[in-house]
């Protein structure tokens, strides 16, 4: 029986460990390393979660805000604990804790070829914003 509890960085390897080894799970050696994630769920510690089956994490989400709008990052649940309600329940979490820190608008990054993903999205009505365009900036790594 899986439960959902807060993430923890203490869980740190075993998340990346998970993400690196999930399709459709785009992730790069700086946003997500170790460093960022804690910093992140430290600023977000009442919507950022994992699901756990047997002291195994099994399911990630990862949202937070900027005072006016929420996103969401890297939810997922590996492959054999899908279609269980799990994805849903990351999700009802993030939400209602978005929620409660006023955010009425949520936004979320999904890769275009990720399927299960967008999927996922859709049945939970996210629609696609296709008059926006998503562009970034990526500053010199050492003035980081």
């Amino acid at each position: 029986m899986h439960k959902i509890k807060k993430m923890n960085i203490k869980d740190y390897r075993e998340i990346i460990g998970l993400w690196k080894s999930t399709e459709g799970i785009g992730i790069n050696d700086y946003d997500d390393s170790r460093r960022s994630i804690k910093k992140f769920i430290e600023k977000n510690p009442n919507t950022c979660f994992v699901a756990v089956n047997d002291n195994e994490i099994i399911g990630t989400v990862m949202s937070g805000n900027d005072g006016r709008r929420g996103i969401i990052y890297h939810l997922m649940v590996k492959p054999e604990y899908r279609k269980n309600g799990i994805g849903k329940k990351l999700l009802d979490r993030a939400e209602n804790g978005l929620r409660k820190e006023g955010i009425r608008r949520i936004y979320l990054f999904a890769l275009k070829n990720n399927k299960t993903g967008n999927r996922f999205w859709a049945n939970n009505d996210y629609i696609i914003r296709d008059h926006l365009v998503f562009r970034t900036r990526i500053f010199d790594k050492e003035k980081r």
